[in-house]
């Protein structure tokens, strides 16, 4: 089984129309998947509806075989299973960087203080940012924030980790030391979906691409068919303006 089961997505708004049109996806445990299109495409509205921030107007969602979609009484439940990072950080400028990170685990999961200090320093200490605990988000470079981010979820033990253009905002040069996390993670098999518009990421990453344009999936396959032998004229299109 599955750890994650999509099936026939619907997500529209009542100002734009379709934004997904009957997707379907599986993502094995341990497996990376990176999503691949266009802007506006619905990468970013897919995740947002595994996770429970947008509602569906069709299909379902499962997590390891037990419905999630359009469960709202227990999406908080639901969110300590299915962790997002998001491309704008979204930490609590008034709380320093390990009382950001300590904050779901103990609010949401009520797992004690000192279990969870233990593993948020050991968390920090992993991405290079222990001697940053003490700080504030006003007091860390972009990247420094985003590693704090991908903590904060990690901190939360979840199955599956969403990633939302984390890089989007940042510096070039910032850019590396947060795909380096990344990578990390993938190679002691963690289950990711990435959206990203990083494609030497993507290959270096990815067991699977997905490239999805006007809201239905067009193409899946391994990195190196993708980007060597895409099947579809809109996938080969796409990556003409990476000069592939």
């Amino acid at each position: 089984m599955a750890l994650l089961e999509i099936k026939n997505l619907e997500k529209s708004y009542r100002e734009a129309g379709g934004i997904l049109r009957g997707v379907s996806l599986n993502v094995e445990k341990g497996e990376v998947v990176v999503i691949l299109g266009p802007s506006g495409c619905g990468k970013s509205t897919l995740l947002r509806c595994i996770n429970g921030l947008e509602s569906i107007q069709g299909g379902e969602i499962y997590l390891d075989g037990e419905l999630i979609s359009n469960r709202k009484k227990d999406m908080h439940i639901i969110r300590q299973k299915v962790g997002m990072v998001f491309q704008s950080y979204d930490l609590f400028p008034h709380m320093t960087v390990l009382r950001n990170v300590m904050l779901g685990p103990i609010k949401a999961q009520k797992r004690s203080r000192d279990e969870v200090v233990k593993q948020a320093e050991s968390l920090l200490d992993r991405v290079g940012l222990l001697e940053k605990k003490d700080a504030y988000p006003r007091q860390l470079s972009g990247g420094q924030k985003q590693r704090v981010a991908i903590v904060r979820a990690l901190c939360m033990n979840p199955d599956l980790l969403l990633f939302d253009e984390v890089t989007a905002a940042l510096d070039p040069e910032m850019v590396r030391e947060v795909l380096d996390v990344m990578v990390d993670l993938a190679k002691e098999g963690r289950t990711m979906l990435i959206v990203t518009h990083q494609m030497e990421f993507a290959k270096a990453v990815a067991d699977r691409i997905v490239f999805i344009d006007d809201g239905i999936i067009v193409e899946e396959n391994t990195p190196s068919e993708f980007f060597t032998s895409p099947k579809t004229d809109r996938a080969k299109k796409f990556l003409e303006a990476f000069k592939f």
